[in-house]
Parts: structure tokens; C-alpha cells; sequence
């Protein structure tokens, strides 16, 4: 049975399922669309054209689907869509997308984002990934399933972040960041694998064995072969691996970004 607290304002256009629940003082627009067993719990914004998946959490002072924070790009018609099983932390910010781009902005489900985290505009989210507290996202990210974004770090636009990477705390990255990869810095750098997650996720030993080689093999620059060389010999070289498989077809697909790399020795 639906659920709605006499305090808010609900559009009375908008389409809300049986189960959810929709706490005191939030405010619902004409074109959103709340799945069943969605619950907002307090303090809730949510406009546009927004589609929330089923049983998605929001905690107070969450704004989604509000217009992009862009210039040049404020499409009253753009859109918002959200998968089941998502947290909604809170002063989280998520809008919709922008015609700049494909007017859309994606999160899947299971996503966990924390205490003022931002996806921006046009961004795609896969599932299971942890935006922790602080997290930014600007317009245009793409990010990759079970990826964890450390606190107050920040993606410029455009990058993409691969599946199971991880993003250290205060970081800001500018490149493309490996399936796998952990990087960190001021201005990020690829620091190594993400052995830990890998092992948490239930990887094949022997697979992440053979990735940790194919990692030293990519990423040696103590030769003068070019990563592009790198690239077809590891591909090559380890054709029934699917970790090392998913590396090489993410760095070889088309990209406005540069790849992260290792920081260069002295």
C-alpha cells in the first residue's frame, strides 16, 4: 500500500506504484515516475522527466532530475532513469541529461551513493558501484560496473572508468582508468590493480595471476616499444583470459580521453 505523508506535494501527474513510500516535506514533479517499493524518506526533491527503479532508497535533501548545471544546455524534456535496489544518500544531486549529449543520464542498480556525491549530466552508471562521501562526477562519465569512487575525489568530463576499478580518496582524474585499476593522486596515476576487489568478487586465481603479468607487460616503459605495440602482444598472448581480454578492448575502444598511466620513475 502506497504511502505518502501529508506534507509533501505530489504532482498529481506523476506515477507512483503501490508500496511506495514517500516520507514528510518532499515534493514530487508532473513527469516522474516511481517504481514500486520506492521510498523516499524525507526532504525529497525529485523532478523532470525522472524514472526511479524499484525499491530505491532516497534520504533526505536528495535532489534527482533537477536541469543540468550546464550553460548552454537546459532541455526541459531531457531525462533521468535509475534501476532498482539503488541508496540515495544524503544531499546527493543527480540531473538529467543534456542535448549536448544523448539527453539521457543512466544509473543501473544497486548503486550505493554516500553523503553529497554528484553524477552530472549524461553520465552512465552500471551496477554496484560505491560513490563515497563527497564524490563528483561531471558530465559525461561513464563508470563501470562494481567501480568504487573514493571520498572527495573527482572525474573530469568524459572519462570513462572501467568495471572493478578504483578510485582513491582526494583524486582527480583526468584520463581513462583500466577495468581493474587502482589509482590515486592530485592528479591521478595508475598505482596497480584492484587485487583486493578481485579477490572480494571471487576471481579465478589463476586468471588475476596471469592479469598481474599482463599488467607488468602493459604498462613497462623501461623498453622504447609503444603502448599501442604493447597492446597487440598482450592481446596475443593471452587470448583465453577474459580480465585481460576486457583491459585490451577498453583501451582500444574510441575515447576523447587520454589512458591513466603509471607515474614515470626518476
Amino acid at each position: 500500500m502506497t504511502q505518502i505523508h501529508p506534507s509533501s506535494v505530489i504532482d498529481p501527474k506523476a506515477q507512483i506504484d503501490e508500496d511506495v513510500k514517500i516520507g514528510p516535506f518532499c515534493t514530487v514533479g508532473p513527469h516522474v515516475v516511481l517504481k514500486k517499493g520506492v521510498e523516499l524518506i524525507s526532504h525529497v526533491v525529485v523532478d523532470g522527466y525522472t524514472e526511479v527503479g524499484e525499491r530505491t532508497q532516497v534520504y533526505p535533501f536528495a535532489t534527482l532530475g533537477m536541469l543540468t548545471q550546464h550553460k548552454s544546455s537546459h532541455s526541459p524534456d531531457a531525462r533521468l532513469v535509475i534501476g532498482s535496489d539503488n541508496i540515495f544518500r544524503e544531499h546527493v544531486t543527480v540531473h538529467v541529461g543534456s542535448p549536448v549529449d544523448n539527453m539521457i543520464t543512466i544509473i543501473g542498480n544497486r548503486n550505493l551513493l554516500l553523503v553529497g556525491s554528484h553524477v552530472a549530466h549524461d553520465c552512465i552508471l552500471g551496477d554496484d558501484i560505491v560513490m563515497s562521501n563527497c564524490a563528483t562526477l561531471a558530465g559525461h562519465v561513464k563508470v563501470g560496473n562494481f567501480a568504487i569512487i573514493s571520498g572527495l575525489s573527482a572525474v573530469h568530463q568524459f572519462t570513462r572508468i572501467g568495471e572493478h576499478a578504483m578510485i582513491g580518496g582526494m583524486t582527480g582524474v583526468e584520463r581513462d582508468v583500466i577495468p581493474y585499476g587502482m589509482v590515486i593522486g592530485n592528479r591521478a596515476h595508475l598505482e596497480g590493480l584492484n587485487l583486493v576487489g578481485l579477490r572480494r568478487r571471487g576471481f579465478d586465481n589463476a586468471q588475476v595471476l596471469e592479469l598481474m603479468g599482463a599488467y607488468k607487460e602493459l604498462f613497462d616503459t623501461s623498453d622504447e616499444v609503444a603502448l599501442r605495440d604493447r597492446v597487440v602482444a598482450v592481446k596475443d598472448a593471452y587470448p583465453e583470459n577474459p580480465l585481460i581480454q576486457n583491459v585490451i578492448n577498453f583501451i582500444q575502444s574510441e575515447t576523447k580521453r587520454q589512458l591513466c598511466m603509471p607515474e614515470k620513475k626518476a
